[in-house]
């Protein structure tokens, strides 16, 4: 390494006073038993998809598809669009990044509710844009009339995290149709749906999207496998929009946005939906054996539609995650605010509640 003291060129100042992304103390398997702060399934990926990632490694001397075309196509089959509406990278947090340096000049604003996904600052500042942060409500959820009232002429693009990261909020989807029928045609509404496998029947979320692009040409979907299909050490993630949309995308892309065998994997998964089914299921459960559990030991935890409960404790935030990683169980703590708490195994489940049981008398006793 060169020595320390040598200059090294400035980085553009865009870079200054970025905020960092939060690591969600994941940790190793000795040292934290219970991995529940990144929002990963517990489950790993499918037979079928394991299968389909070591065999494609046989043709890896060869480039992938240009644009990931064999997947997209896939997806546009799954969602009932043409596939010139369907761009795939790797994970839907870079397909966010294309579309605001796409959209967004220097000095232009992002709206989106917030508390959020701790990446739209990141990536708003990488592109000289300003993010709008407006307040989630008492319920932890967004608020439409307080949206609408921040975006000014500036606004280019308004992000709607739904349900919403880290709280697990939802909008009502009457409420949430009307409140993209209300923002202007001007500005692109993206509608972050990394969470979305786990907040209602599969027909149903395979079908909103299609519904929702029909009607409104400044609507984009994102969507991932990170979650319920279980792949985020794979990074894969798709975006759903107008064709125009899907071009800007292609023209702020690299080339080859995913490697053979991830693209082999994602397919895979696809034809064993079923088993995807199989597994929200067990976690509504487990979520709701959680959620209930916790309010009875007097914690409070907003409703949640995601894979991960919200508790937002305050102050005593940082305190209650401490206690929880001497419990060897890892969530994600977010100062002063609250603690975000994945939902894993029954396993999973009985050591928070166990340690959430022990939290409760250490309080009282103090």
């Amino acid at each position: 390494m060169a020595d320390a003291n040598m200059p090294v060129p400035r980085p553009s100042a865009r870079l200054d006073g970025l905020p960092g992304y939060g690591r969600g103390r994941a940790g190793h398997a000795e040292t934290f038993r219970h991995r529940l702060g990144s929002n990963e399934a517990p489950d790993g990926p499918s037979p079928e998809a394991l299968a389909a990632a070591i065999a494609a490694l046989e043709g890896a001397n060869r480039y992938p598809d240009l644009r990931g075309e064999a997947l997209a196509e896939a997806l546009a089959r799954r969602h009932g669009v043409d596939a010139d509406m369907v761009a795939v990278a790797a994970g839907s947090i870079v397909l966010l990044d294309q579309i605001v340096r796409a959209w967004c000049d220097p000095g232009d604003e992002v709206v989106t509710p917030w508390r959020s996904y701790e990446a739209y600052p990141i990536i708003a500042g990488l592109s000289g844009a300003r993010l709008v942060e407006v307040p989630l409500d008492g319920a932890c959820c967004a608020d439409p009339a307080a949206l609408l009232a921040a975006v000014g002429p500036r606004c280019r693009v308004v992000i709607l995290c739904n349900p919403n990261n880290p709280t697990g909020t939802a909008f009502a989807p009457d409420a949430l149709d009307a409140l993209i029928a209300a923002l202007p045609a001007r500005v692109l509404v993206v509608l972050d749906e990394a969470y979305a496998d786990y907040a209602g029947d599969a027909r149903t979320v395979a079908a909103s999207p299609a519904r929702r692009l029909a009607r409104h040409a400044n609507l984009a979907v994102l969507r991932t496998f990170s979650k319920a299909w279980g792949l985020a050490g794979l990074r894969v993630g798709y975006c759903l929009a107008d064709p125009r949309v899907i071009a800007a995308l292609h023209a702020v892309a690299p080339p080859f946005p995913l490697p053979g065998p991830v693209v082999a994997a994602a397919l895979a998964s696809l034809d064993a939906a079923a088993a995807v089914e199989a597994r929200v299921a067990r976690n509504a459960a487990e979520r709701e054996r959680m959620a209930v559990g916790l309010r009875r030991l007097e914690l409070p935890v907003a409703e949640s539609r995601a894979n991960f409960l919200w508790l937002p404790v305050g102050e005593k935030a940082a305190a209650l995650a401490a206690h929880c990683r001497e419990a060897g169980i890892a969530v994600r703590c977010f100062a002063g605010e609250g603690v975000r708490i994945t939902t894993g195994t029954a396993a999973d489940t009985d050591a928070i509640l166990a340690a959430a049981a022990a939290w409760r008398d250490i309080r009282k006793r103090a």
